[in-house]
């Protein structure tokens, strides 16, 4: 008889344990396996011929967006208040007023 990989219990309940899990369709209820984790070096030998044949290799690997809309934050424009005292400030270093000014273009004015 095979052994089981449940030690320790008391008498017989190894065995119900075992059944338990027969009873219970583990593999069908899972869904897709997760995809296999990227290992450097996993693709194969660095010297095998390239996968992109066709493809130069001085081409961007992504391709660069040419405008972005710009970002609001409502987080900012609750904080944006109390730092612009901190920016008027005659203190303030300039990479403050750099920062106070970014934090102004992500909140969006109200037209009245």
């Amino acid at each position: 008889m095979p052994e089981s990989g449940f030690r320790g219990q008391a008498y017989g309940k190894a065995k119900e344990q075992e059944e338990a899990l027969s009873a219970v369709p583990m593999a069908e209820g899972m869904g897709a396996p997760p995809p296999a984790p990227i290992i450097p070096g996993g693709e194969g030998d660095m010297t095998r011929p390239t996968q992109y044949p066709q493809q130069s290799v001085m081409a961007p690997s992504s391709p660069v967006p040419r405008s972005t809309p710009p970002q609001t934050s409502e987080n900012v424009a609750r904080i944006l208040p109390s730092l612009l005292p901190l920016a008027s400030s005659p203190y303030a270093s300039p990479s403050t007023r750099r920062i106070v000014r970014a934090m102004q273009a992500m909140v969006p004015t109200q037209e009245q």
